[in-house]
């Protein structure tokens, strides 16, 4: 009875686990449209020194460094431009700043089932080996 349960319950945890790390968080959502005051926040929010990705209405996209925030726009250090690139808040229509916390929250329930399973299974294969053990013979009086 406890085996069945076991093969069953680890393959529905197994196909649950399987089926959220191949949905992409971003499917999940609808994407909100970006107005200049919710990028101006994120911007603010990353910080200076900090990577973002953005793209335009022109079509551009672009990858960098943040190296100053101003109120209506801020400054891009690209990878291999020697160039600063300054975007304007209202001329971005989508912005990346890295993993979301869904995905931080989703990855350490996995590493923590995982773990909790791995910790399981060590402590039934060391009660199946104790109890196949046979008691010490006693002395004879």
């Amino acid at each position: 009875m406890g085996r069945i349960f076991l093969t069953r319950s680890s393959a529905y945890i197994s196909s649950l686990l399987i089926a959220l790390f191949l949905i992409p968080g971003e499917a999940l959502a609808a994407p909100k449209p970006l107005d200049a005051a919710t990028v101006h926040t994120k911007i603010v929010k990353r910080g200076v020194n900090g990577w973002v990705g953005v793209e335009e209405k022109s079509g551009v996209e672009l990858v960098g460094r943040i190296l100053t925030i101003n109120p209506d726009s801020f400054t891009l250090q690209l990878p291999n431009d020697p160039e600063p690139v300054t975007v304007l808040y209202a001329d971005v229509i989508d912005l990346r700043t890295g993993p979301t916390r869904g995905f931080w929250i989703v990855t350490a329930a996995g590493v923590g089932a995982a773990a909790g399973l791995a910790i399981w299974g060590f402590v039934h294969v060391h009660n199946l080996q104790q109890q196949n053990q046979l008691p010490y013979p006693q002395p004879v009086p």
